[in-house]
């Protein structure tokens, strides 16, 4: 559910508005709250990844998707245009060969040769030592595979 930014013109009110939400929300549960914060506070400080982040964040608002939902629209987009942008980048003259693996990997799934699980694997092997690529590839691939599939094949 987090990951996708919803409003382009978000305000500092916003922020504040929602920073005010949740600390109601936990008004019981102060070391939730603080957690928070100091989740806010290391993203701002480039201390903590937004990944990282916001795996925590989701942890801590499981039982609130209205703060979770709330949460995303802070969250700058993921998209698989990006991750092909990312790709075609990254590897256009080293390593040329990742794009093409992908791509087969790709296939041989929509073929139904790989189960979703084999798929992650290999690709996971194919990144190795790009953990930011490893994970915008898990977060939409995991949600939807199958047009996942087809949009990365066109790489």
């Amino acid at each position: 559910m987090v990951g996708r930014r919803v409003s382009p013109a978000l305000t500092k009110d916003d922020a504040h508005s929602y920073i005010i939400a949740v600390k109601e929300t936990f008004h019981d549960e102060p070391t939730k709250y603080q957690e928070f914060i100091k989740l806010l506070n290391g993203v701002c400080d480039h201390r903590v990844d937004k990944y990282s982040v916001i795996a925590r964040v989701e942890e801590l608002m499981k039982d609130h998707q209205d703060l979770l939902l709330g949460f995303s629209v802070f969250l700058p987009p993921v998209s698989v245009e990006d991750f092909i942008n990312k790709l075609k980048t990254r590897f256009q003259s080293l390593d040329t060969h990742v794009v093409g693996a992908i791509r087969g990997l790709m296939k041989m799934f929509k073929d139904g040769k790989m189960s979703v699980k084999e798929v992650q694997e290999e690709v996971i092997d194919v990144l190795f030592y790009h953990e930011d690529l490893i994970e915008d590839f898990l977060r939409f691939f995991t949600k939807n595979p199958v047009s996942t599939a087809s949009l990365l094949l066109q790489l």
